[in-house]
């Protein structure tokens, strides 16, 4: 979907590895060529975020086209083989921590989690009744709308509904929205009758879901 983060894979993607800079991002604007390397999806410039020999990662640029779309690299002058890829209007997927557990924090922006998920880092489960704060990609346009080749100065929400259920019981969502390049923000109230343990997170807009197996560890 347009405005999503994409990787790519592949060989001798780029000469080196980079991550980009503030220094590379000029008034606001996004770079679409990153150490040599760009990448076009539909034929327009995607915005280069990472690079390296083996992983690039983009975000994808607005069009309204939907249905396949070609996608291609160029490192060093050198274009890669096209390939062709699905674009839809929304794409939705929840961040994880470690590829199960979804990418939570408390409202004090601590982190949500079983004791111990992540090496280094304090966790604590979410409790029935919080207000906590959940993160993806893939929503869709805000309003006012929000070009993806521009930085996010100011949240702003999503003008498509977005409903979230939370071990099958749908949880309140106080705030749906960008907040920044790509990356959406859900403020939810995990339902109050949840027993504890881990329990299911989905969200659907547009009709679209996001990914299966994405978990939200809860306490009593």
């Amino acid at each position: 979907a347009s405005g999503t983060w994409i990787s790519i894979f592949g060989t001798n993607l780029s000469q080196s590895t980079y991550l980009w800079q503030a220094s590379d991002i000029v008034n606001g604007a996004l770079p679409t060529l990153l150490e040599g390397v760009s990448v076009t999806v539909n034929g327009l410039p995607a915005y280069v975020d990472y690079v390296s020999p083996t992983q690039i990662n983009a975000l994808a640029p607005d069009d309204g086209t939907v249905g396949p779309v070609p996608v291609q690299v160029t490192s060093a002058g050198a274009a890669s083989n096209t390939l062709t890829v699905q674009k839809s209007l929304f794409a939705p997927a929840f961040l994880t921590f470690d590829g199960t557990y979804v990418a939570a924090l408390h409202a004090d922006y601590s982190l949500i989690g079983a004791p111990n998920l992540l090496s280094g880092a304090v966790t604590t489960p979410a409790n029935p009744r919080e207000i906590i704060l959940l993160y993806g990609v893939g929503f869709g346009p805000a309003n006012p709308l929000q070009p993806s080749g521009q930085l996010v100065a100011t949240a702003a929400p999503l003008p498509n509904d977005v409903q979230i259920a939370i071990g099958g019981q749908t949880a309140s969502v106080a705030f749906a929205g960008l907040v920044e390049s790509g990356l959406y923000q859900f403020n939810v109230t995990v339902p109050g009758g949840l027993p504890s343990g881990d329990a299911a997170v989905v969200a659907t807009i547009g009709g679209v879901s996001t990914q299966t197996g994405v978990l939200l560890t809860v306490q009593q």
